[in-house]
């Protein structure tokens, strides 16, 4: 398959993935769908920029999605984009704040990575995160880390993370 078939695909896999989490009802922030922005680190690339997503499935789960991307300049940096799915598990109870709610989560995560004029990469990760979500507001802010252990191709584990925050709607 060639590279643009590849992207095609999991544009399209996104987009489903999407209206899968669109929920009927908003019962609070523990529920419904929420979408904002992030910025990404790694200690195997440059730092990518990206969309992220939420859509809770109980009151402790949700499964969280990003697509981030880098636009490589002249010499070797490749452009590339990152799409990757995790299902998350969180704790309210570990960390107590006065207004609003702060879980810690973790859960266990796919990502796929598109470089231009090279194979897709494909690598299994497991992020590691706190969220805040603000009083009455519908917004959260997130800080996390995941090892994440590449398969494809040159199997690697590196560390990435990522900072950001969701607006529910």
């Amino acid at each position: 398959m060639s590279d643009s078939t590849h992207m095609r695909s999991a544009i399209a896999l996104l987009a489903a993935a999407l209206l899968v989490l669109i929920p009927s009802t908003v019962m609070g922030q523990t529920a419904g769908i929420g979408a904002g922005g992030q910025i990404g680190v790694s200690n195997a690339a440059p730092s990518p920029v990206g969309l992220t997503v939420k859509g809770w499935t109980s009151d402790r789960q949700a499964f969280q999605g990003a697509m981030s991307f880098v636009i490589g300049g002249d010499g070797p940096a490749n452009s590339y984009l990152i799409l990757q799915g995790d299902y998350l598990f969180h704790n309210f109870e570990q960390v107590s704040v006065g207004d609003g709610l702060m879980a810690l989560y973790v859960g266990p995560g796919l990502q796929l990575t598109f470089i231009e004029n090279r194979d897709t990469n494909v690598a299994l990760r497991a992020p590691l995160g706190v969220s805040y979500m603000l009083g009455d507001a519908p917004i959260d802010v997130f800080a996390e880390v995941a090892p994440t252990l590449q398969v494809a191709s040159d199997a690697q584990l590196r560390f990435d993370g990522a900072i950001g925050f969701r607006y529910y709607f």
